[in-house]
């Protein structure tokens, strides 16, 4: 059994214990930064669900946390976007670990169009790079992406994060939703053993989650190539989203040699209202950890500051402020960041603006919800002219 799971399964019950009273937090065990700042004495964070990379990497992180400063964390998992994403609104969490929910809320799409929120002013805190492809029992007679058309492909309700990288990928191979048969899946984490069961023909997931490595060892597992070289097929995997990228690993699940996958940022993030000083010395803490927990999970090293993604434009969502103190103290910013961010600033102050004049449109020309919602993109469209 991989190192990966055997940390997953034992991490969870201490991570529930930081949520008792932690006798070894103190002012002067707290204090993060130079000029006495202090990371906070208790944190709620909002993550994927526990059988998921995601969740080993964020119990990683705070465990670390935990043993160094004596804050406790409490983590919230939630397998749909929508449940990673309410802590937050809700002002319930500081902080998440969260997929490309970030994105569509910062852009009021998917769900949280639906869901009337209107663009909100979310932050990325730390970016770290996670892989993400399709697997098939060892067994299985398909060789690649193409083949996959007609056959069964889990979708995650309610998970759009997921899907559209589902999505994406069957894009890479000329692919789309109306090509194959939808199988909803209710656990993102649970598709392992639905492979395995045979109750779907590939699974859509991070090669480093813990569930996967449980599926290898109990039926074997491979993984479907994507050739970063592959010019044309990734075209037409941005025509479905154009914020994914090549990814090399080898140290997945059933993975023996390099595998090609599919890349993309899996971000901290929060809201724009978020203490200074709480994120600041978050993101330090998380820096100064990280040789002790570098080796936690097989993708940890994707959180060294020379392999995260640094530039806001890469993200699409501009970072904190008390992140931003901490890159210019350690020399991590540059001038092109900045621009980067500032521009994604004025973006969501333009979103905010045609938010609003949609609204008003809708509502005097008593428009449908899909009317409405179609109105809402051609409007926003124009940003990206």
């Amino acid at each position: 059994m991989s190192k990966s799971y055997l940390f997953l399964t034992g991490i969870v019950g201490l991570v529930l214990l930081t949520s008792c009273d932690n006798p070894r937090a103190s002012p002067e065990t707290l204090a993060v930064g130079a000029a006495g700042e202090q990371i906070p004495e208790a944190m709620v964070w909002s993550v994927y669900d526990i059988n998921s990379g995601g969740y080993a990497e964020a119990a990683a992180v705070a465990n670390e946390m935990t043993e160094e400063y004596g804050t406790q964390i409490r983590m919230l998992p939630s397998s749909s976007g929508v449940g990673r994403m309410m802590p937050l609104y809700n002002r319930d969490a500081l902080l998440g670990k969260i997929g490309d929910e970030v994105k569509f809320s910062f852009e009021a799409t998917e769900e949280f169009f639906d869901l009337g929120w209107g663009p909100q002013p979310m932050r990325t805190i730390w970016a770290p790079i996670s892989p993400f492809g399709f697997a098939v029992r060892e067994n299985s007679p398909i060789q690649s992406i193409e083949e996959v058309e007609g056959l069964r492909v889990p979708m995650i309700p309610g998970n759009n994060s997921v899907n559209i990288k589902t999505e994406a990928i069957l894009g890479f191979g000329g692919l789309s939703r109306e090509d194959v048969e939808i199988v909803d899946i209710n656990s993102y984490g649970g598709q392992g053993e639905a492979l395995i069961q045979g109750e779907i023909d590939v699974a859509s997931i991070n090669p480093l989650a813990g569930g996967m490595f449980e599926a290898d060892s109990l039926g074997g597992i491979r993984w479907l190539q994507m050739p970063g070289d592959d010019e044309e097929r990734w075209a037409q995997s941005a025509e479905v989203a154009d914020w994914f990228f090549p990814r090399e690993l080898d140290n997945g699940a059933g993975m023996d040699g390099m595998n090609e996958v599919l890349g993309h940022g899996y971000v901290f993030a929060t809201y724009e209202e978020a203490s200074t000083e709480a994120i600041y010395t978050f993101t330090k803490a998380l820096i100064e950890q990280y040789e002790n927990y570098e080796n936690a999970t097989s993708n940890m090293w994707t959180y060294h500051p020379d392999e995260v993604i640094m530039n806001p434009a890469d993200t699409g969502v501009p970072f904190h402020e008390g992140s931003i103190q901490f890159f210019e103290e350690a020399g991590l910013w540059s001038e092109e960041y900045e621009e980067a961010n500032n521009n994604l600033l004025e973006r969501e102050e333009q979103l905010n603006e045609i938010w609003e004049e949609a609204k008003q449109v809708a509502e005097a020309e008593n428009l449908t919800i899909e009317e409405h919602e179609q109105l809402w993109l051609e409007m926003k469209a124009v940003l990206d002219e």
